[in-house]
């Protein structure tokens, strides 16, 4: 499982394109870092006399002029590597321009610009930066431009090009597929009025959530992961059960996924969520009792998964601590030294490295203190990342069995406490809630217990955000690697005796 994952973006997944067109925007450059040893590419002739036609141009609805225009000077600018510091502004610009329009007007010159820029996002003759943001700018496109409380209104007439190229055979870049796929999710979070239109984006949607698309696209595996989290965001934004023939195809392919133990926790997690906002309303004799036990087994799993990442994270720091030895005889030996007392002097200096885990020196003191051996993780951000994978991970499955306030009713909503054959059910989601909530407590309160350094928590966010010794801001984390771990191993006991599993 990668770790550049959506748990990492929690908070950016409400503007999921926006936040998915800046990863692949780093994506490119690396790409093309390479690639410009390789290949040669070629530059528009760009005629800056034209510049000045733009007022007469943009909004005179005579389309060759439109298209003369743009392939000669508006966006053959695009083509010139050395204004690729300037493509986001180009980008912004005629984004501007297009809305600035109305009728006839502004069809022809929105038809022209997205037929001179899926051009050059198809052309492996465009230097990599200028093909990528000419398939951002196409999903950019507005007809309405909003304000703080109204969405923008995007161009309708890009859906179709847009699905061509993520769908696209042969040989396209994974960045053209992904800057197209990010179009069609603003597309479907904004709203696509047309039920032709939708019914296809679904339909995209759901096909990049076969695992065939990957091998028709040949995309690596971290790749894929970017795809499909984002073709969950986007089936998830018509909160709606139907596929796209109807039914619930939608509801049906996030169990699927929820339930699919080859794939990610990350993904799992981001259907859970997709199914908390769905209406389900209108959904009949669907086995809501079996989805129900699904999410309370995912959130079994995501206990596991993360205790198995702390595991790492302390053999890593482990590894680090041997390696540092060469500090001194004395500084190596305290990392065996220090790191018994953490566990020998036991009630009365509490986790040691929980104490002390903020004031290690990189190497063997923070090895000593408590680092690896001593059930801290000496890189606070690692334990930082793990913390919010685990908060976004359980308000995932919280969403999906209880929905969201602006959303659906959740699993939870559609069974019923009255009834003999689901009232066990419904009892075994109120106390998986009751589960997620304690986490969030003890993130947010950290241990409890009397046996931590500073007043019975053992991490230094107890501290407040102490400045340690060597001028560094410590975590805010209240809890440390060890206790976070048999905290981890609790939940995942009480998740197993929630669904009848004797084995922990």
């Amino acid at each position: 499982m990668k770790t550049f994952s959506i748990f990492e973006l929690a908070s950016a997944t409400r503007v999921a394109s926006r936040a998915a067109a800046s990863v692949v925007v780093a994506l490119c450059l690396v790409l093309s870092a390479g690639a410009a040893f390789a290949q040669e590419y070629a530059e528009a002739n760009v005629d800056d006399s034209l510049a000045g036609q733009k007022a007469a141009v943009v909004g005179s609805g005579d389309s060759a002029q439109i298209k003369n225009f743009l392939t000669k000077y508006y966006i053959a600018r695009w083509t010139v590597r050395a204004n690729a510091r300037d493509l986001v502004k180009y980008r912004q610009e005629l984004v501007q321009d297009g809305a600035s329009l109305t009728g006839a007007e502004q069809t022809a010159f929105l038809k022209e610009a997205v037929s001179v820029l899926k051009g050059y996002a198809g052309s492996n003759k465009c230097y990599p930066a200028c093909r990528l943001n000419a398939v951002l700018a196409i999903g950019e496109l507005n007809t309405v431009t909003g304000d703080r409380s109204t969405p923008d209104t995007p161009y309708a007439g890009a859906i179709p090009d847009l699905g061509r190229m993520v769908t696209a055979s042969g040989d396209v870049p994974d960045y053209v597929r992904y800057g197209a796929l990010i179009g069609l999710v603003r597309h479907a979070q904004l709203g696509i009025q047309d039920e032709k239109l939708r019914n296809g984006v679904k339909t995209i949607f759901a096909r990049v959530l076969d695992k065939q698309y990957a091998v028709d696209a040949k995309l690596r595996d971290e790749i894929y992961d970017c795809f499909t989290e984002n073709a969950i965001i986007g089936l998830a934004s018509f909160k709606s059960p139907e596929g796209s023939k109807g039914g619930t195809g939608t509801l049906d392919l996030f169990r699927q996924m929820i339930e699919d133990k080859n794939a990610s926790i990350q993904l799992r997690c981001a259907a859970a969520s997709g199914i908390g906002d769905m209406n389900l309303d209108g959904v009949q004799n669907y086995d809501f009792v079996g989805l129900a036990r699904s999410l309370v087994m995912l959130a079994r799993d995501l206990c596991i998964e993360e205790s198995g990442y702390i595991d790492s994270e302390l053999v890593r720091d482990q590894v680090k601590s041997a390696a540092a030895g060469g500090m001194g005889g004395g500084m190596g030996g305290m990392s065996g030294g220090m790191g018994g007392m953490s566990g020998g002097m036991g009630g009365g200096m509490g986790d040691m490295g929980g104490g002390m885990g903020g004031m290690g020196v990189s190497g063997g003191m923070s090895g000593g203190m408590g680092g690896g051996m001593g059930g801290t993780i000496q890189n606070q951000k690692s334990m930082e990342a793990i913390v919010a994978r685990i908060q976004y991970g359980f308000e995932c499955i919280q969403i999906g069995i209880k929905g969201k306030k602006s959303g659906g009713s959740g699993v939870l909503g559609k069974l019923d406490a009255n009834d003999e054959a689901q009232a066990e059910v419904v009892e075994m989601l109120n106390d998986a809630l009751d589960e997620i909530a304690g986490t969030n407590k003890f993130i947010a309160e950290g241990p409890t217990t009397s046996s931590g350094m500073f007043g019975g928590t053992s991490g230094m966010g107890g501290m407040g955000g102490m400045t340690d010794m060597y001028g560094g801001m410590s975590s805010n984390i209240k809890v440390d690697a060890s206790s976070m771990k048999d905290h981890l191993l609790e939940k995942r006991i009480n998740f197993n005796q929630l669904l009848g599993i004797d084995s922990y």
